[in-house]
């Protein structure tokens, strides 16, 4: 997000100034970076003059780039990311090379699976055309072309879909409704939503720049011709501690039709005709999805959901052509050879009738679930045990050191600050007790107690309380035309 467009107009504290600034700011990115991801961001640094955060130096590859700039967005006090990262070196793979590798995994994965895509390679330059079904899928599609090493800069020229048009009236209702049932919108009644001739503006107030660009995704409804948020400004530090809090009370039955809905707008999932049930903030979902990766993201979109206290995923993974075990193995390997974070760690993984065993060893607790997210998407694929472990730290933490770092990121969070969570840490096992407002902040939670150093998390925090009312409520967001 381009810093120009960032403002903030909140009023703070001069306790809050002294420390929300922009020296603290750095270093909490700075800290962010280490716990993440190590090896990718060694060689990025970080500058903050007024809450505008510049990275510069260099990544090994365009993905690391990427992740390197949506960090600091989720730091209290940031209002703008400027990228001036480079990427390199870019090894000799060829042009051809690369263009065939593209092309594979683009017909192997499971939200693309297409070969009609056209790709150009010219000196590492990607450039993609083509018309793509959803917004789901053009962004897997660049996300993927990312993170193969060798290519310098992505084109996006693929166009999406509109199979029909709808009017104003319809679009504004969807777009209000996805801010108001979306659990990392803080505040949706400081949103405002207008849409003209089918171009989407959003003004009002948010917490951080994650969340900005949160309400962009969320407004890119169907059929919405372009997004423009420029009309919100994030004010990180509300001049009314109650606001960040108020949410209505939803019944279960508000809750499951939310589900459906966020499930019917993702292209991934909908295809596949999940049920959702939900009984006191328990959400049940069944179905058949082909691939595990499908069935993860289906489970995050419940859990991305206002209301949501847990999720029972029954959906089963089946697959009209299984390839066999072995061929699932070699897969596996070949993906984690050549994938940007984890190529430089020794994984294993054994596959039993489509069961898949990881194990090996990562530095965090990022490394370890993205080796989940890249097996997930490996056809054959049906169910993931991860027993990969955690490297030796070269300098250990005690206990109290690792509790005190994960009480700072709780600090600089702006999706925990506020939240009633405590943490032990014992012989490097830290027990997180409290609670917070929804299941997506329990999980942050849980990562970050990691990122501080944690070996075992046992994650005791409980999700709000009983959410259900016999009353209908109505969402409080103002979508005034």
């Amino acid at each position: 997000m381009a810093a120009e467009d960032v403002e903030n107009t909140a009023e703070v504290t001069e306790e809050e100034v002294e420390t929300v600034h922009d020296i603290g700011i750095a270093v909490a990115i700075k800290n962010r970076l280490s716990r993440v991801d190590r090896k990718s961001f060694s060689s990025i640094e970080v500058s903050v003059k007024n809450g505008i955060v510049t990275l510069s130096g260099t990544a090994d590859s365009l993905w690391a780039q990427q992740r390197a700039t949506e960090l600091p967005q989720a730091i209290r006090g940031v209002r703008g990311v400027i990228d001036r990262i480079s990427v390199g070196p870019l090894g000799t793979t060829n042009d051809s090379a690369l263009k065939e590798q593209l092309a594979y995994l683009f017909l192997e994965d499971p939200v693309v699976e297409r070969d009609d895509i056209h790709v150009d390679v010219a000196k590492g330059v990607v450039s993609l055309k083509g018309r793509v079904h959803s917004r789901q899928e053009k962004h897997t599609a660049l996300n993927l072309a990312k993170m193969v090493k060798g290519i310098r800069e992505v084109r996006d020229l693929l166009k999406v879909e509109s199979t029909r048009d709808r009017p104003d009236s319809i679009l504004k209702e969807e777009i209000t409704h996805r801010l108001a049932f979306d659990v990392w919108v803080v505040n949706p009644s400081l949103l405002h939503v207008q849409v003209e001739k089918g171009h989407a503006i959003l003004t009002g107030q948010v917490g951080s720049v994650y969340e900005k660009s949160r309400t962009v995704e969320l407004a890119w409804v169907e059929s919405v011709q372009s997004v423009d948020v420029s009309g919100i400004t994030i004010n990180w530090v509300s001049p009314d501690p109650m606001m960040r809090t108020q949410r209505p009370m939803f019944t279960d039955r508000e809750i499951s039709n939310a589900i459906q809905k966020v499930l019917a707008y993702d292209r991934r999932v909908a295809p596949f005709g999940i049920s959702v049930t939900v009984k006191s903030g328990t959400v049940t979902l069944k179905g058949s999805v082909p691939f595990l990766s499908i069935r993860r993201e289906a489970e995050q979109n419940a859990n991305n959901t206002v209301g949501v206290q847990s999720v029972n995923n029954l959906i089963t993974v089946q697959s009209k052509a299984t390839p066999k075990d072995a061929d699932i193995q070699a897969r596996l390997f070949a993906e984690f050879a050549r994938d940007p974070v984890l190529e430089h760690f020794t994984l294993g993984g054994s596959v039993k009738k489509g069961a898949v065993l990881l194990t090996g060893t990562v530095d965090s607790i990022y490394e370890r679930n993205h080796a989940e997210n890249v097996a997930s998407r490996i056809r054959g694929v049906k169910s993931l045990t991860n027993h990969i472990s955690f490297s030796k730290p070269e300098i250990e933490k005690t206990d109290w050191e690792i509790q005190l770092d994960f009480e700072n990121q709780v600090w600089w969070s702006p999706f925990l600050s506020g939240q009633d969570i405590v943490a032990t840490v014992e012989d490097g096992k830290a027990t997180l007790s409290g609670s917070v407002q929804h299941m997506h902040q329990r999980l942050i939670a849980e990562q970050q107690a990691f990122e501080a150093g944690a070996l075992i998390v046992l994650n005791r925090l409980q999700v709000g309380t009983s959410l259900t009312s016999p009353e209908s409520s109505t969402p409080r967001i103002d979508a005034r035309g």
